[in-house]
């Protein structure tokens, strides 16, 4: 092959390689998860850069019905009071292990902040107390979602949990919101 042919072809290589790089750098960050668990209950807190402006992030952490449909293990998600009342979500996951700490039934009470924050607490399921927030900073693409929680599970967690099993398998779920925000901006 002639030493021109040779330089077309790795231009064009070069070329798909930056378009790669680019279309893999719309995508959302990986997400930075913290955990921290012992006697009081597990810590998390979480954010991630997401390519969506805020509205979209804000319609896909309150689209509470449709949530099984884009988090790994969320089984059902549903919103079970009247219109005009205190929202409340019920929600159910096939967490296998990590049932340990997130409960695998859980009935939260919803407090909106149009369009930046939303916090919650267990009113009822497998959990001695939960409580958190989803906050969304900026307005416009790309946004940083922020997630904490504590959670405090009903038995003691058994020693084999440690803190990277929490933070992965928190991050699996945080992140799809993150991807699902941004398939919905596109």
């Amino acid at each position: 092959m002639p030493v021109t042919s040779l330089l077309v072809v790795a231009r064009r290589l070069a070329g798909l390689l930056a378009l790669c790089l680019l279309a893999t750098a719309a995508q959302a960050g990986q997400a930075r998860v913290k955990v921290d668990s012992g006697l009081t209950g597990v810590r998390v807190d979480a954010s991630q850069v997401v390519y969506a402006d805020a509205a979209t992030v804000w319609s896909t952490i309150t689209d509470y019905n449709r949530l099984a449909a884009f988090i790994p293990d969320m089984v059902s998600s549903r919103v079970i009071s009247a219109p005009g009342t205190p929202k409340r979500v019920e929600q159910i996951a096939d967490a296998g292990l990590f049932a340990f700490i997130m409960p695998d039934r859980v009935v939260l009470a919803m407090e909106e902040v149009p369009s930046y924050t939303l916090r919650f607490r267990a009113i009822a399921g497998k959990v001695a107390s939960m409580s958190g927030e989803w906050r969304i900073v900026g307005e416009r693409s790309p946004v940083t979602l922020h997630y904490r929680a504590h959670v405090l599970p009903l038995t003691p967690l058994p020693p084999l949990v440690s803190d990277y099993f929490i933070e992965s398998e928190v991050r699996a779920r945080f992140e799809a919101v993150g991807n699902e925000s941004e398939r919905r901006a596109r």
